[in-house]
């Protein structure tokens, strides 16, 4: 009862047309005109003609110019084709998680850029009692996040500018509120392929990110260890560092990166 109240209270009547709408134009493929849509779905005839206008305004309906009806247009296929991508990556990148996570013993994590924040896409967490648990699904800042320092080392300067015109909150008392610095800690990201987050995120917490390439070298994703500060010692740094490393090159391959951007770290 509960749950039927509150889907009532949060009711859009308008949003809830166009969904009808769109998933019945999505499962017949074949044009339909306003006066048959609204008897279809039992909509009125004014909210139909509005829906299909706005999308068809907005280039996610297209008229037929025969029979003048209304059917989706290509634009649904590329934001398809756009979120295709997205998972794909997250079912590519799991077998790749998975062995970090075995070689570590700590909690890893894949990284994709969200706008101005990053989406956590996967994670794993080691067969132990304590380990920290990270979210699929959370947004995430930027400024303060190995995975995201990562990909912005490798981005266009204008694409990376323009994602760090976002809120720089300072979370903790190590974050990096100045964009100066943040720049050149993205630099020197650039150089190796590493980056971290010591401390700035939450207290107590280390990451290292490295980048993940696509085919046309295009840095799409941030992945790597997550785990407790005093894990992450002078000793077995490295060790993390060249794991990070070997998996973030073995994703970017698998997903059709030829590039020398780890070859040539492998060389020195």
């Amino acid at each position: 009862m509960k749950e039927k109240e509150n889907k009532k209270k949060y009711a859009v009547p308008a949003v809830d047309g166009m969904l009808d709408i769109l998933e019945f134009l999505s499962e017949n493929q074949r044009p339909y005109g306003v006066t048959e849509l609204s008897r279809e779905l039992g909509v009125s005839t004014n909210l139909a003609f509005r829906v299909l206008k706005r999308l068809t305004d907005r280039g996610y309906a297209e008229i037929d110019i025969e029979s003048g009806g209304y059917q989706l247009s290509s634009r649904f296929f590329t934001l398809g084709m756009r979120l295709y991508s997205r998972f794909d990556l997250r079912i590519r990148a799991r077998r790749h998680l998975e062995k970090l996570c075995r070689d570590t013993g700590e909690t890893c994590q894949i990284q994709i850029p969200d706008g101005d924040r990053m989406l956590v896409l996967d994670c794993v967490n080691p067969p132990v009692d304590f380990f920290l648990q990270v979210v699929p699904g959370s947004r995430l800042y930027c400024h303060a996040n190995a995975f995201a320092k990562a990909v912005l080392a490798f981005m266009e300067n204008a694409e990376a500018a323009n994602i760090l015109l976002g809120d720089m909150p300072k979370l903790t008392d190590k974050t990096i509120t100045s964009k100066k610095k943040l720049l050149e800690e993205l630099k020197q990201a650039g150089k190796c392929a590493l980056a971290y987050d010591d401390n700035e995120y939450n207290e107590g917490i280390f990451c290292i990110g490295s980048p993940v390439f696509n085919v046309s070298g295009e840095p799409v994703a941030g992945i790597g260890v997550t785990g407790l500060s005093s894990r992450f010692d002078k000793k077995n740094k490295p060790a993390f560092e060249k794991l990070v490393l070997e998996c973030a090159a073995a994703l970017s391959s698998d997903i059709g990166y030829t590039g020398v951007c780890f070859k040539n770290l492998k060389g020195k």
